[in-house]
Parts: structure tokens; C-alpha cells; sequence
């Protein structure tokens, strides 16, 4: 539903301008459009635009818990404070140890990725995307991750994932947050109301199964340095309950887990699709790290070219093309306009990145347009309100773990293009048909659907070492591979405290 509303809002911009506002029943939307005005607007003013807007399906998804959705109020400014003391830069460096752990972590998962993918076919692509996205962020957070793809706590992840996307579809239910009296409508004529309580055992199921884990590890003395576990040691200092702690690694898990995946794929689909983009990257990778090696995190500085490429799939394909959400805190004034108290406000990213008046031949996935400037945009075009992390979103819901999700791209930037060739599956190129960069899934997310492509690896030197580095890793797994993988279904007393 997400991608019907980007083409509208990006349609409507180019008649009404970078911000507008629509009526949504009784209540009033604000759409924003341009680089200028989320400055302006979304950054400069998040005092008051830092709010969500009110959801009957999240309450009751999430009980007013999850980071990600929680209206501007002291659970949330709870959450964001013990988010920001371990996440952001400046967390980074009072954790150093945790975080040179989890480096080491998301350098051997990564290792695993190239592994099976070198061990596969290109069918499987998807599937080896998605589980290496869900253990990198699962280990980091709750110091568990997960070797296969049928682990059960992935099927349990990934029930929780579809559950969500139907909970929040739009047309999953009717307007009870503008018609508030349809609350009253008994459960068996409401399948909204049964989807949105089916949503919260599900995700409960799979949030309190981890933080379960991250308890016993902590009792036995057998921690392994994840961040759940620094948040139980100061649990009082952040003034949380069991119940926000469990629903903060949940929210800090549906964050990083699917949009990582997706990221990759869309990244997969281009190099496909425009072979001139892959082939010049190729020679980068070659000219810097050479052939004796594999890439390490610190040569990304060197690769302009890889960095682009990066950022051009951020623009391109953005994974949440309209975000989660804002709503107005209070009253607000901008260019004359006043902004009302409780209006929703999206940041319409996919506008933004596709403007013509921004960015030449928009349509066209194009690296180099990133090497002419930091921001890719046009010759002559005012870059003063620009930034590339849009796409983490504004102000103060800005997610504050950006910086961990940006060491996890670059390293498989690096590492997928240093050891594979991708091109059309066979199939495709003995139909002479083209390859489309179209075909992408339904849902909140932007994600490509599964594809058919032929995955080559680039030489058997380089074979040989994923072999060895694979092997090498393996001891560090092994700390993050422990715990009962059986998700037990919750208790009364477990679900009271959830």
C-alpha cells in the first residue's frame, strides 16, 4: 500500500508543492516532499513534530511499548535515552569493548553470508539475505543468532514480520482511530481487533523468548557482551520495567532485521539490471584491496565508487519510501501555513529522491552522480538542507542506531562485489528478455520479490579464502549459538508482564 501512496504524494507535489495537506476523515495529513522543508520542519522544529499519531492497532500490537510507534511521553523518552547511551557515536565510545564485540560479530556474519551464497544458487539469494540480516541484528542485540534459515526463532521473526505488515496495512481495517466508537464492536464481527491482538502474541512470543535468553545467560554468568545485556545491568538507572526492556530489543530487532535484507536485494537487482554500474565497482574493489585479500571495514573509505553505489541505492529504492509516520505535538507555523495540533505528517522520501529538479534522470540508477557532488544532486542546486540519512528518518525519531546499520551495508557492499559476479539468470538470457527492476513486493517496506539470477564467484583464490575465513569464524559463533532455540508458547504470568 505504501508504494500506491509514494506515487500519489509524489504526483500531488508536482501540482501543490513540497508540502500540502490532505483531509483524512476528520482528521488532517501533511505531506512533506523536499530536502528543504524536513530541515526546515521535521529537524528544526522536532520539538513539536516528534509525536506519532494515534493508532488503535499499535496500542494494541505493541501496548503502547515499542520504540518505533510509542506517541512522544515518558516510555518514550525512556527508550530513547537508553537507545542514544549505548547506539549513537557518542555511546559507542563509553562501550568501546561491547562494540569492537560486535563488530567482530556482524565481520564473521558477513563471512557467512558470502559462505552460503558461494554454496548455493541464486534462488536462494533472498533466503540467505534474510537470515543474515535477522542474526546480525539478533546477535547484536540479544546475543543470539541463528546458523540456519529453519532455526525456529527466524520462522517465529518472520511470522512476526508478515503479522505486522498485515496489522498495519491500510486497508486491513476500518478508520477506528477517526470513528472511535468501531473500539466497541465485539472481537467476532471485528477482524481488525483479532489481527491486532494476534499481532501482539506473536510478537510478545518471539520479543520475551530472546530477552528470556539474555536473563538465563546473565544468571548462569555466561554473557557474551550483547546490548539487551548492558540494558538489564542498568535497568534502574534507565528507569525500565521488564516489559519495556523486552519490547525495546523487539523494536531494535523489526528495525534492523528486514530493512538490511532489503537494502541488499534492491542493491543485487541493480547491479544486475545496469551491468556498466557493477562492472566499474569490480575494478575499484580490484585497484584497492587487490586479489591476496578480502576486504576489511576500514578500506571503505577508500572506495568512493562502492560509497556512491551505496547512496544511489538509498535514493533509488529507498526501503521505507514514506516511513513511519509523524504527528503533530502541538500547534505548529511554517511558511505561513498553520500546522495543526494532532495533523499526521509524512516525509514522502521516495518524492524526494526521485525530483527531476533535483537529481538528473531520476529513473536511471547512476552511482556517478554521487561522485559529482556529496548528495548527487544537480549542478546548481542548493545542497544547503541536504543529507543522505534521510532514509533513517528526522529530528528526534531519527533512528539512533543508523551508524551500526551503515557498517553492516558497507561491509557487504564490499564483500558481495569483491567476491561475486550477478548478472540474469539463464533463463532470462536466452529470452533476450529485460531484466525487471519492478517487481517488488507489497507491504510497508520496500523489497524486491524473489528473483532468478546466476551468482559466479570471481575466482578460486577467492573461493578459497570465504573457505578459510569461514572456518576461522566458527569460534566465535559459538558464543552466540547457545540457549533453548524452543519457543514455548507464553503462560498467563508471562503475558501479564509482556
Amino acid at each position: 500500500m505504501s508504494k500506491l501512496l509514494d506515487g500519489l504524494f509524489s504526483e500531488w507535489a508536482k501540482e501543490y508543492g513540497d508540502i500540502y495537506s490532505l483531509k483524512i476523515g476528520p482528521d488532517n495529513a501533511i505531506v512533506v516532499s523536499s530536502m528543504k522543508a524536513v530541515k526546515e520542519l521535521m529537524d528544526q522544529q522536532s520539538n513539536i513534530t516528534c509525536d506519532r499519531p494515534k493508532s488503535y492497532m499499535a496500542d494494541v500490537m505493541y501496548q503502547e511499548s515499542h520504540a518505533g510507534v510509542v506517541r512522544y511521553n515518558d516510555t518514550w523518552r525512556r527508550l530513547r535515552k537508553t537507545m542514544h547511551a549505548i547506539l549513537t557515536p557518542a555511546g559507542t565510545m563509553e562501550h568501546l569493548p561491547i562494540q569492537l564485540i560486535n563488530l567482530y560479530r556482524r565481520e564473521a556474519e558477513a563471512t557467512q553470508l558470502i559462505y552460503d551464497i558461494l554454496h548455493s544458487s541464486g534462488n536462494d539469494l533472498c533466503t540467505h539475505l534474510r537470515r543474515y540480516s535477522t542474526s546480525v541484528i539478533s546477535s547484536v542485540v540479544f546475543g543470539k543468532r541463528f546458523p540456519r534459515r529453519d532455526c525456529p526463532e527466524m520462522d517465529a521473526i518472520f511470522k512476526s514480520v508478515e503479522v505486522s505488515e498485515a496489522v498495519f496495512e491500510i486497508r486491513a481495517h476500518p478508520p477506528v482511530d477517526q470513528l472511535p466508537f468501531l473500539n466497541y464492536i465485539p472481537d467476532r464481527w471485528a477482524r481488525w481487533k483479532r489481527l491486532a491482538k494476534l499481532g501482539h502474541q506473536v510478537a510478545g512470543r518471539i520479543y520475551f523468548h530472546l530477552l528470556g535468553l539474555v536473563e538465563e545467560r546473565i544468571r548462569s554468568g555466561g554473557e557474551n557482551g550483547c546490548y539487551i545485556e548492558t540494558v538489564i545491568k542498568n535497568q534502574e538507572e534507565y528507569g525500565l520495567s521488564r516489559k519495556l526492556v523486552g519490547y525495546l530489543g523487539g523494536a531494535l530487532l523489526d528495525g534492523g532485521a528486514h530493512t538490511t535484507s532489503a537494502f541488499l536485494l534492491s542493491m543485487v537487482l541493480c547491479l544486475i539490471a545496469f551491468p556498466e554500474v557493477q562492472k566499474k565497482a569490480h575494478e575499484e574493489i580490484d585497484r584497492v584491496i587487490g586479489q591476496d585479500r578480502a576486504p576489511r571495514l576500514e578500506d571503505f573509505a577508500s572506495l568512493p565508487y562502492c560509497q556512491a553505489l551505496l547512496n544511489e541505492t538509498h535514493r533509488f529504492r529507498p526501503v521505507a519510501p514514506l516511513g513511519i509516520p509523524h504527528a503533530m505535538l502541538t500547534d505548529g507555523l511554517y511558511r505561513g501555513y498553520v500546522l495543526p495540533k494532532g495533523s499526521i505528517v509524512f516525509i514522502n522520501a521516495w518524492g524526494i529522491y526521485h525530483d527531476p529538479d533535483v537529481y538528473e534522470d531520476p529513473e536511471t540508477f547512476n552511482p556517478d552522480r554521487y561522485l559529482q557532488n556529496e548528495f548527487g544532486a544537480k549542478p546548481g542546486v542548493d545542497t544547503s538542507h541536504f543529507r543522505n540519512n534521510i532514509v533513517f528518518g528526522s529530528g528526534r525519531r531519527i533512528c539512533p542506531g543508523q551508524h551500526l546499520a551503515n557498517t553492516s551495508l558497507a561491509l557487504n557492499v564490499m564483500n558481495l562485489l569483491w567476491a561475486f559476479e550477478f548478472s540474469p539468470d539463464e533463463m532470462i538470457q536466452k529470452k533476450g528478455t529485460k531484466f525487471d527492476i519492478w517487481n517488488y513486493r507489497k507491504g510497508s517496506f520496500y523489497e524486491p520479490a524473489p528473483f532468478p539470477c546466476s551468482i559466479k564467484s570471481r575466482s578460486a583464490a577467492k573461493v578459497s579464502m570465504i573457505e578459510e575465513q569461514f572456518s576461522s569464524a566458527s569460534s566465535l559463533f559459538e558464543n552466540f549459538e547457545s540457549g533453548d532455540s524452543e519457543i514455548k508458547d507464553l503462560d498467563d504470568h508471562e503475558r501479564m508482564r509482556m
